[in-house]
């Protein structure tokens, strides 16, 4: 039985604004918008921390799980291999002290080379976007829209 390897995306929302950003590793995916994430490694919360602060240089903090497994197709490991993969999605917030400009916070151009904070309303203004991964971003906004306690700590 093959294992399935567990991808963690990120949920971040403010001002009714999504943070997206574009991979440019590994080659398989570069180009693609997505809900900034990585493979996990050791413990959910820590693996994003880990990302945030090594790709983007800003602490992150966790909240919780807000969508469940969610099969990738055609997902490539960092040596391009084929494996069977899941999308796990985190709801996280940046510290709330922390203010941002268009565009940033930026990557380090490692995983990423592009961000951008989208108008929930707007998902389709970059892309392209891998399908899943914009099907997840139409769920995270649905899921934010329906939650008054999640748009009041926004």
């Amino acid at each position: 039985m093959t294992e399935t390897t567990i991808v963690l995306g990120a949920a971040i929302v403010r001002d009714f604004r999504l943070f997206v950003a574009r991979r440019s590793q590994p080659p398989s995916m570069a180009g693609f918008w997505e809900l900034p994430g990585d493979e996990l490694a050791g413990d959910e919360r820590g693996t994003l921390q880990d990302l945030f602060t090594t790709e983007f240089g800003v602490s992150l903090r966790p909240v919780d799980q807000i969508l469940s497994d969610r099969v990738l197709l055609s997902w490539r490991d960092a040596r391009s291999n084929a494996v069977d993969a899941a999308l796990r999605v985190w709801r996280c917030q940046f510290p709330s002290e922390v203010t941002f400009d268009e565009g940033e916070p930026r990557p380090n151009m490692y995983r990423y080379d592009e961000t951008c904070w989208l108008p929930v309303d707007e998902l389709d203004a970059v892309g392209p976007w891998r399908d899943e991964a914009r099907i997840a971003a139409g769920e995270v906004v649905d899921w934010f829209l329906s939650d008054v306690p999640w748009q009041n700590a926004d």
